[in-house]
């Protein structure tokens, strides 16, 4: 019985991981808001957000990231290569199929029209996100400050920002409970 429960959750998981990879165009942020509602019953909404912050900071594609850290603390290793697996296939899919199609018609008004659709509602996406994020960061003077210099160090020192990060992460490991 046990087998067959954990086969019936690796499908799901297959199959949110899929399907939301499928149909949310946009790239991994426009996925995170959909793996939060159709994952819900799996992770509470504090934990979604501990591992997209975890996701964010490592570097390579958010989608495989967020995959690998949700899949694992669903379904532990199998979970992660599941995730994984179930990501991946779309894009690749999409790129070898659509990408010549898209190549021959890219002078055509309508697909210009709508790709500039596509690009305003993922920038809502991301923007709900981001909103949700700090809305639920419990805020400082700390926080404040170094969310305002690591903003003024991006706009005008970018070389300076690999140093911030380690900075960031150190004083998080330091701090968790004000992290």
């Amino acid at each position: 019985m046990r087998k067959k429960k954990i086969f019936s959750k690796s499908f799901e998981i297959f199959y949110i991981f899929f399907s939301t990879a499928l149909l949310a165009l946009g790239g991994g942020y426009a996925m995170v808001p959909v793996f939060q509602k159709r994952l819900s019953k799996y992770i509470n909404e504090d934990e979604f957000l501990k591992i997209l912050s975890v996701a964010q900071s490592v570097p390579g594609p958010i989608a495989i990231n967020i995959a690998i850290m949700l899949g694992e603390a669903i379904l532990g290793v199998w979970g992660s290569i599941i995730a994984v697996i179930a990501v991946i296939i779309p894009p690749v899919g999409a790129i070898i199929l659509l990408g010549s199609l898209v190549n021959l018609y890219s002078n055509n008004i309508y697909l210009k029209s709508f790709f500039k659709g596509i690009y305003g509602a993922v920038l809502g996406l991301i923007l709900g996100v981001l909103y949700s994020l700090i809305k639920r960061q419990k805020w400082n003077f700390f926080k404040v400050i170094i969310l305002l210099l690591s903003i003024f160090l991006a706009i005008f020192y970018k070389n300076f920002l690999i140093i911030l990060f380690v900075f960031i992460v150190w004083w998080c490991y330091h701090d968790r409970k004000n992290c």
